[in-house]
C-alpha cells in the first residue's frame, strides 16, 4: 500500500486515466536509461573532492535558493538559515528553522521534491516525513546525519547510484573551472561535468555590483582592449574558455528575452 504522493508510483504523471497510461508506457520504456542533466547547481567541487557532506543543513537547506528564499521571505533572517556562522549548533538551529517553516512548502515543487529526498534518498519512514516539523525537526536531522556520514553517501557514489552520465553545472565565467579540469583527468571517475557558462552578474545592468563586475571581467580577460570592445572581448574569450573545457550551453537568467542592437558609441557610452 502506498504510504505517501512522494513515494506513489504515479506521482508525476497525468490525473487523466487514458494519459496517465500512454505516460507508464512511456516512462516505462526510459527508466532505466542514464541520466544526461543539461541544468544543474552541484559545484564541480563536491564531486571532485569527493568528501563527505558536512550536515543536513549544508546539503539541503543552505545551498538551495528555492529554499532559502521562500523561508526568507516569510521573515526569517538568512543568518538563521546556517548562512555566516559555522559550526554543528548553527546547522542544527538553522534546520529547526527549516522546519518550522515546512508548511509554506504545501503544493510547491520544491516541498515535493525534498519529500522525495528524504524517502527514497534517506529512506526516512513515510511517517517521521508526514508529521516533519519543530516536534521531530531535530530526529530528522540525526537521521539524515547518519546517512551522510556513510560511504556511499559521498558525492561519487550517489553520482554512480543515480545512473549519472553526463552533469551541467552553472559557473560564473571567471571560474578557473579547476574542478573540472581534475575530473576529465581522473582516470577513476567514469561520469562527465562539464561546466555552463552563465553571463547573468555581467549582463544585469540594474545590478548594483554590475560595473565593478564588469570591470575586472574587462581586466582579467580582455586581452588589453579597452571599452565596450573590450567587454565584448572578455565575454567572448571566457566562452571560448568554457568550449575548451567542454561547456556546450549557456545559461542566461532574463525576465524579458529582449535585445536592442545599440549603435558602438551608444554602447560605450553606456
Amino acid at each position: 500500500m502506498t504510504d505517501s504522493l512522494a513515494s506513489h508510483p504515479d506521482r508525476l504523471f497525468p490525473a487523466d486515466p487514458g494519459t496517465r497510461k500512454i505516460a507508464r508506457e512511456l516512462y516505462a520504456d526510459v527508466e532505466h536509461f542514464p541520466i544526461l542533466s543539461p541544468h544543474g547547481h552541484v559545484p564541480a567541487e563536491w564531486i571532485a573532492d569527493d568528501v563527505p557532506f558536512p550536515d543536513p543543513t549544508a546539503l539541503l537547506v543552505t545551498p538551495d535558493h528555492y529554499v532559502t528564499r521562500l523561508i526568507h521571505a516569510s521573515g526569517v533572517p538568512l543568518g538563521e538559515l546556517g548562512f555566516g556562522e559555522q559550526g554543528p549548533e548553527a546547522s542544527l538551529e538553522g534546520w529547526r528553522r527549516f522546519a518550522e517553516a515546512w508548511p509554506l512548502f504545501d503544493g510547491t515543487a520544491s516541498g515535493y521534491w525534498l519529500r522525495s529526498e528524504f524517502e527514497h534518498v534517506f529512506a526516512l519512514p513515510a511517517e517521521m516525513v508526514e508529521s516533519f516539523g519543530p516536534e521531530n525537526a531535530d530526529a530528522v536531522y540525526g537521521a539524515i546525519a547518519a546517512k551522510l556520514a556513510e560511504p556511499d553517501f559521498r558525492p561519487r557514489k550517489l553520482f554512480e547510484d543515480f545512473n549519472i552520465e553526463v552533469l551541467a553545472t552553472t559557473d560564473d565565467p571567471l571560474d578557473s573551472l579547476e574542478a573540472h579540469e581534475r575530473l576529465a583527468k581522473d582516470e577513476t571517475f567514469r561520469g562527465r561535468v562539464v561546466p555552463t557558462f552563465r553571463p547573468d552578474a555581467y549582463i544585469n545592468v540594474a545590478h548594483p555590483e554590475w560595473a565593478e563586475r564588469v570591470e575586472r571581467l574587462t581586466a582579467e580577460a580582455s586581452g588589453g582592449v579597452a571599452g565596450f570592445a573590450g567587454y565584448l572581448r572578455a565575454l567572448e574569450n571566457r566562452r571560448r574558455y568554457f568550449v575548451e573545457h567542454g561547456a556546450v550551453s549557456a545559461d542566461h537568467g532574463v525576465r524579458t528575452p529582449l535585445t536592442l542592437r545599440l549603435e558602438p558609441g551608444e554602447a560605450e557610452a553606456l
